[in-house]
């Protein structure tokens, strides 16, 4: 399709330029050493500075960090460390306490807070920095995630995982050493992270189409953000598929790739280019906290087995090269009434149960709106078929991918089971307002038979 030019391959230098809040990203060995220089490059003059980590990264990184600073002089002001037991999790309950740990201390009319940590504790620190409306330092500690440089946190609020608009870390100082040790699962998180991009393309695709048509939050594919996140994504994911096993260059690779999607974030205010299907899958799970053996799932774990049942789904959605998927007989779209009942019963007993309710009511169409937008994907069937196929992996392509970068493949080995794993799609399409696969395939009337065609299929989520 016209704007896939994977020939176009933007570098890390070319992507930050569009980023309009992170102003620097040094990603290297020692890149600690640089942490004086930034500050006094990038903050106002003799300002104060406070650490927030935790235990654990405290001993691999933070520690160091303190030294550094003490050995240019720069005051800090404090250091507020999580525990390193139980795992701490991305609870906006957190952003309070640190509002007012950061203002009780000396200073802090003049602070820079640093982050020295994973995704959480840097989403934790980029929302409080935002609510005291002063920059922020991040040191990344792993790459784990996409959200280190997006200009947005992802936290739990009011039951449910949101992302909360808040500016990006001004400056990153990403130390390889640093990254390389830190735990095997942590990059394997990232990689999925990462690898659950494909599916934000195919859904945009989808998106763009169904907009055309009258679909709510289904805007075009912008250019700039599709050049960043689409087009060398799947070189990206070659070079670092390694980087599990502690390879310096595939970890490069990986940490560069997941800053440049939030680049892209940044750009785009919204998280349409760096999310799609497979994240709504990843929200519910976060929903209901998801655990093994009493320690939570990562964020990229998640989302992998997220993004393998988005694979599965898009994948029988557009099975038949000639045309959608047939409508089953007798298929009556609910009314609100009903599709109340429905999203009530399934989020029963949540407080994110009335925010949820509001949301499907709100994106439920009639039979008029919802034939507009079925005839507008019959009519072009084989053009977006076409964009859809070349932008996905094939489901055992994918598996197989995941699977050599060390993330999970099957529910199990994130505390789920399969049955609940399709099941989720239901709860998933109600949750967002933010136009994607599993939206035409309900707006279209075979969501439930395409959930069929999962669970009955001997190759998807085994």
């Amino acid at each position: 399709m016209k704007y896939i030019n994977e020939n176009n391959i933007p570098t890390l230098q070319e992507c930050l330029k569009h980023a309009d809040e992170t102003k620097e990203l040094i990603i290297k060995k020692n890149a600690l050493e640089e942490i004086p220089g930034l500050l006094d490059k990038f903050f106002p003059p003799n300002a104060t500075v406070c650490l927030i980590t935790d235990e654990n990264i405290f001993r691999a990184a933070g520690n160091k960090v303190q030294k550094i600073l003490e050995k240019a002089g720069k005051k800090i002001a404090g250091s507020h460390i999580f525990p390193g037991e139980p795992r701490l999790h991305a609870d906006y309950k957190y952003v309070g306490m640190l509002k007012k740990w950061i203002s009780s201390l000396p200073g802090s009319d003049n602070i820079v807070p640093i982050s020295v940590g994973a995704g959480t504790v840097n989403d934790l620190v980029k929302c409080t920095s935002s609510e005291l409306k002063i920059p922020y330092l991040s040191v990344p500690v792993a790459a784990s995630v996409d959200g280190f440089t997006p200009n947005g946190a992802a936290l739990l609020l009011d039951g449910y995982k949101q992302t909360l608009p808040c500016p990006a870390p001004k400056v990153l100082a990403a130390d390889i050493d640093i990254i390389a040790a830190a735990p095997a699962y942590l990059a394997s998180s990232g990689f999925g992270d990462l690898a659950s991009k494909i599916i934000t393309g195919t859904d945009w695709i989808i998106a763009a189409k169904a907009g055309t048509a009258g679909a709510p939050e289904a805007p075009a594919i912008d250019e700039v953000c599709w050049t960043m996140t689409q087009n060398g994504l799947l070189p990206a994911l070659k070079k670092s598929v390694s980087a599990a096993k502690g390879d310096p260059q595939a970890i490069i690779a990986l940490f560069q790739s997941l800053a440049i999607t939030g680049f892209a974030m940044q750009y785009y205010k919204d998280s349409r280019p760096v999310s799609g299907s497979e994240h709504l899958y990843s929200h519910v799970w976060e929903m209901e906290d998801l655990c093994v053996d009493g320690v939570p799932v990562t964020h990229g774990h998640k989302v992998t087995i997220g993004t393998l049942a988005a694979t599965a789904f898009t994948e029988l959605f557009f099975a038949d090269p000639s045309g959608p998927p047939p409508v089953p007989k007798g298929f009556q779209r609910p009314g609100k009434a009903a599709r109340k009942a429905e999203t009530e019963a399934a989020f029963k007993g949540s407080s994110a149960c009335s925010g949820i309710t509001e949301t499907a009511l709100n994106k439920l169409m009639d039979d008029r709106a919802a034939e507009k937008i079925n005839q507008c994907f019959r009519d072009s069937w084989k053009e977006v078929r076409a964009g859809v196929m070349e932008r996905l992996l094939p489901y055992r392509e994918m598996k197989d991918l995941l699977g050599r970068a060390g993330c999970p493949l099957t529910p199990e080995t994130v505390g789920l089971t399969r049955t609940r794993t399709i099941a989720t799609a239901r709860k998933a399409q109600m949750m967002r307002n933010k136009y994607c696969i599993l939206d035409l395939a309900w707006d279209m009337g075979v969501f439930e038979d395409i959930l069929a065609k999962m669970e009955s299929s001997p190759v998807y989520l085994f």
